[in-house]
């Protein structure tokens, strides 16, 4: 078996492990292309340079407080194997750190400029406190998972992971200390754990909980976003910013399109879940889903087919607006905080979610 080191990893820019088979040689013919038209900063609502703590400066994680099993927090080695928080040397966790590098205060383009983009790409889209609209495509999202930027003064953080398809958008302000984030190339119940550089502590990110580390049992609280496609976000967004793609590369596919396929057909997630929610039955585990909690309650709306309603949640009228993959919902008004992601990986945050009848 090949042992890969920290710069071969970084030089193909890993993916996980169930989707590497055929994969390199994908990515490495997409190389190339520069992004023309980037949007001058003063007109970006962004501000430059950011507080972000440099990645080198992270602690190693505390491993004496944890709000899950460190047996249950599994390491991908990108090679076949792996290995788990309780059982890793603090040198196998090094190795692999940042091994999926995140992206920081990145350069936005305009629609125009995006002409590399289809109106069937998903995005995770969010509009800023000052109504600046901003589309990270999971073509880019796929292979870099984190987004760290401060758009029209909120420091945001923009992540997904495409084992649960989980798009959300964070404050990364948390109990008023500004955290900058990593990515450990961990998973727990198939979802990428995060390391923020100023405390070394570990977070789930569907959940957005602290689950090792000084942090433990903190929550990130969660921003209004969508996860949609390229031509629903324009006809809501015409003059959003998109990301610049990174590195240069085109980032012309996307590799895990069939992985939802596999997912269904064969009743099992590339790394272990706590709890089997595949079998759930309401819908199949890769159904992209939109859900919250409000007050006590905990819905999910399936956003196919598109149409709009109005009901009640947790003591509050909500009202929802789908278009096939993604959801705007709102109360007075106002959109909410909202995440997205498979219904698998949903029901691990909240496993009495409700499944809208709607």
């Amino acid at each position: 078996m090949v042992a890969f080191s920290m710069e071969m990893l970084q030089r193909v820019v890993p993916r996980r492990s169930i989707m590497l088979v055929g994969v390199f040689a994908a990515v490495l013919a997409a190389c190339g292309g520069t992004p023309d038209e980037v949007i001058n900063e003063a007109t970006t609502g962004a501000t430059r340079p950011l507080a972000l703590t440099e990645p080198d400066a992270t602690p190693v994680v505390d491993r004496s407080r944890a709000s899950v099993a460190l047996e249950d927090i599994v390491f991908d080695t990108f090679n076949g194997g792996s290995f788990t928080l309780a059982e890793g040397s603090d040198n196998d966790i090094a190795r692999l750190f940042d091994a999926i590098a995140p992206i920081d205060a990145p350069d936005y383009e305009t629609v125009a400029a995006a002409d590399w983009l289809n109106d069937d790409d998903v995005i995770v889209g969010y509009v800023d406190p000052e109504g600046g609209a901003w589309a990270y495509p999971t073509r880019i999202l796929n292979s870099r998972e984190i987004v760290n930027d401060e758009l029209g003064g909120q420091p945001v953080l923009i992540s997904y992971c495409p084992l649960c398809g989980s798009g959300v958008v964070y404050d990364r302000l948390v109990d008023g200390q500004e955290l900058s984030f990593s990515n450990t190339s961990a998973l727990l119940d198939n979802d990428m754990v995060m390391v923020d550089r100023e405390t070394g502590s570990y977070w789930w990110q569907v959940a957005g909980s602290a689950v090792v580390g000084p942090l433990t049992e903190s929550l990130l609280v969660p921003l209004a976003s969508q996860t949609t496609t390229w031509g629903s976000w324009v006809e809501q967004f015409p003059d959003t910013s998109v990301i610049v793609r990174p590195d240069g590369r085109n980032f012309g596919g996307d590799s895990f399109s069939s992985y939802g396929d596999r997912l269904d057909g064969g009743g099992r997630t590339p790394f272990p879940l706590r709890e089997n929610t595949l079998d759930d039955g309401r819908l199949p585990p890769s159904t992209q889903v939109v859900f919250t909690e409000i007050g006590s309650e905990a819905v999910a709306w399936n956003p196919a087919p598109a149409r709009s309603f109005s009901e009640q949640v947790g003591g509050e009228t909500v009202d929802v607006v789908t278009d096939g993959l993604g959801a705007v919902v709102t109360i007075d008004g106002e959109p909410i905080p909202t995440r997205s992601a498979f219904w698998f990986a949903a029901l691990t945050v909240f496993p009495d979610l409700e499944l809208s009848a709607q």
